[in-house]
């Protein structure tokens, strides 16, 4: 009998704790949306079914987590979910971070970002543009496989065991020996340089200088860039931008921003 009892009070409780997963998965698809999803736009994304998606969003927004926008149907951040951030973000070093982006967007005239390993990508969390007319537009909250960006080689380059991570990462998206070689050249120029220098695999005309950003014990999971038009960052530049890029990577250790973004 204490068996049956004790199987019939786990059910509920799995129960419990997948609504609270699915609860926090539609919140983080919202979030990142910029613009809001509807019902059956998170249900095609989640695999939920629609009823799901409508009973989780609706008990969101009387919580104050989600609003509906009546005229779009969307979902949107609610009140509760915006104070929460505005409480957090002074803590967790973001306006620090955007102090540092900018200060070398403009000693380098560069689009500069901030980019989190998360798996075998980069995700870019911050990024402050260009003022020249001809740039490179960061984009935050876009995902780059790990080993196509100038972050990624430098994160990689500066963890624990280069060479065989890359050779894992490489090995899980399906690539061979050729490209291994190439990338544990790469990252042993960038161990010897200091930072990582990236030229885009999908557009040749632009050019990425990367540095890691060292976390406590050592730890790698976060680098600075710049990007921007080959032409602007030529060979015989990239010793000084790379100064500048590890300079803004050195201001920003210490600083919790990779916590703000769910990194710990």
């Amino acid at each position: 009998m204490t068996g049956r009892a004790r199987d019939a009070g786990a059910a509920p409780r799995s129960s419990e704790i997948q609504s609270v997963a699915r609860a926090a998965t539609v919140l983080g698809l919202v979030v990142d949306s910029g613009e809001g999803l509807t019902t059956t736009e998170i249900a095609k994304i989640t695999g939920m079914t629609v009823s799901t998606v409508h009973r989780l969003a609706h008990t969101l927004v009387s919580g104050n987590l989600l609003c509906r926008d009546a005229a779009s149907d969307r979902f949107l951040p609610g009140p509760l979910l915006l104070r929460l951030a505005r409480k957090s973000l002074g803590a967790s070093g973001v306006p620090e971070a955007a102090d540092v982006l900018k200060e070398l967007a403009d000693r380098t005239g560069e689009t500069a970002s901030i980019g989190l390993r998360r798996g075998d990508d980069v995700l870019v969390v911050l990024s402050v543009p260009s003022t020249r007319p001809l740039r490179y537009t960061g984009r935050p909250g876009e995902r780059v496989p790990l080993l196509e960006s100038a972050i990624g080689a430098a994160i990689v380059a500066f963890g624990a065991d280069p060479l065989d991570e890359a050779a894992a990462v490489l090995t899980r998206s399906g690539h061979g020996s050729p490209e291994a070689w190439l990338a544990e050249t790469d990252l042993l120029a960038t161990q010897f340089r200091g930072y990582a220098v990236l030229d885009d695999p999908h557009d040749e005309a632009l050019r990425a200088v990367a540095a890691p950003v060292v976390a406590a014990g050592d730890v790698v999971r976060m680098a600075v860039e710049i990007q921007g038009p080959a032409s602007r960052l030529p060979e015989n530049a990239l010793d000084g931008l790379g100064a500048l890029v590890r300079s803004a990577a050195d201001a920003l250790e210490g600083l919790p921003v990779s916590m703000a973004f769910g990194e710990f």
